[in-house]
């Protein structure tokens, strides 16, 4: 095999795969990349055997067709230092050369029919998103995931897929995220089973897809969802459980409370709120009264604090308790200068946040001692 490529574009789609090579384990293989060249492209393909990834090198000069294992760490390095334009590899299946015009870097590489297969979607059938939605969709929604439980119906984001739209959700139990979007059906795709997207899968999707107005594709296939984008194809097994009725834990009932909060300025109350809450004292008493929402900390060992945000309400005052740190973490995904929908019905039932592009969260109160 010879080609020659444009450094900073291998070197691109290099790290893009390397994010899925598994590190030091008992299978030394996967730490290299695939590279396989036809006589106008090469693909670099990369998986951990639960995650995986072809990605097309743009601007290949293929010489002589064929396939290598490119080590992950070295050629990454190789790629980040040399500063020229163009680079040279050449592979004779048992090395690779990295060649430029002033230096020359030599590799052995393991025998690339040993390599795992990385399979490609083939079918006809799936769903048509633009990447800013799906995006926003996993943003959301992701930071609500169970990580540390042996719940693994929880463990990462279900995906509802509809005729024209689509529902992520996820939730740890305590709080919940759902983020509604458009999205196209095309060749009949609906999937029958449970979609639970594992979460390491969930964030190397975002890296993988863009933010913009392009086209992405997403299949479910055999257990798999595939994730196709450009040049680009990712696969990721599902997780193999069934999520909860998630649509039961949404309030059937008017709200007690609801009112309109500006994003930026309730996060930053409840940042200055959240500076002497201790391990002992995680919550943060949240009063609507008159005029104004109150924050205010108690009987922590570093002191208290009082933080007050104007708002339009008028009713009856009611207080409850909250973890500051999952109510921020809602905040963050959403622009400062956005507003939300908080509605509350009792101290010890959840509360409810929605804005109006078809985000929902749901969090509970912490039980007052």
């Amino acid at each position: 095999m010879k080609v020659v490529a444009d450094r900073e574009k291998l070197a691109h789609v290099v790290q893009l795969a390397g994010a899925i090579c598994p590190g030091r384990g008992t299978r030394p293989i996967l730490e290299n990349l695939f590279l396989d060249c036809d006589d106008h492209t090469g693909t670099i393909m990369a998986t951990d055997l639960e995650v995986g990834i072809r990605a097309e090198v743009p601007d290949l000069t293929v010489e002589v067709p064929g396939k290598t294992l490119l080590p992950f760490r070295l050629t990454a390095s190789v790629l980040r230092e040399i500063n020229e334009d163009q680079i040279r590899l050449e592979a004779d299946g048992q090395k690779v050369l990295l060649l430029s015009s002033r230096a020359e870097f030599q590799f052995p590489t393991p025998d690339p029919l040993e390599y795992p297969l990385v399979p490609a979607f083939q079918g006809k059938a799936y769903h048509s998103f633009t990447a800013r939605t799906l995006r926003e969709m996993l943003v959301r929604t992701e930071f609500a995931v169970e990580l540390d439980s042996t719940r693994f119906n929880l463990g990462g984001v279900f995906l509802e897929l509809a005729e024209n739209s689509a529902i992520a959700v996820a939730t740890d139990g305590r709080r919940l995220a759902r983020q509604e979007g458009p999205a196209k059906q095309v060749g009949k795709h609906m999937p029958t089973d449970h979609v639970i997207i594992p979460a390491r899968a969930v964030q190397l999707i975002q890296r993988i897809i863009g933010d913009g107005e392009e086209e992405v594709k997403v299949a479910i296939e055999d257990g798999k969802i595939f994730v196709i984008t450009g040049s680009s194809s990712f696969y990721a097994r599902l997780i193999d459980a069934r999520f909860p009725k998630w649509r039961e834990v949404f309030p059937k009932d008017s709200a007690r409370i609801s009112v309109e909060l500006p994003v930026g300025e309730l996060a930053a109350a409840l940042r200055q709120a959240a500076i002497v809450v201790d391990s002992k004292h995680p919550g943060v008493w949240t009063t609507f009264t008159s005029g104004k929402l109150v924050l205010a900390t108690r009987g922590s060992e570093y002191g208290e604090s009082r933080v007050e945000v104007p708002i339009s309400y008028d009713g009856e005052e009611l207080t409850l308790r909250l973890d500051p740190r999952f109510m921020l973490e809602f905040l963050k995904v959403l622009d400062n200068d956005a507003t939300f929908t908080w509605k509350v019905w009792q101290p010890e039932t959840p509360v409810l946040a929605e804005t109006t592009d078809g985000y929902a969260y749901i969090v509970m109160p912490l039980i007052s001692s």
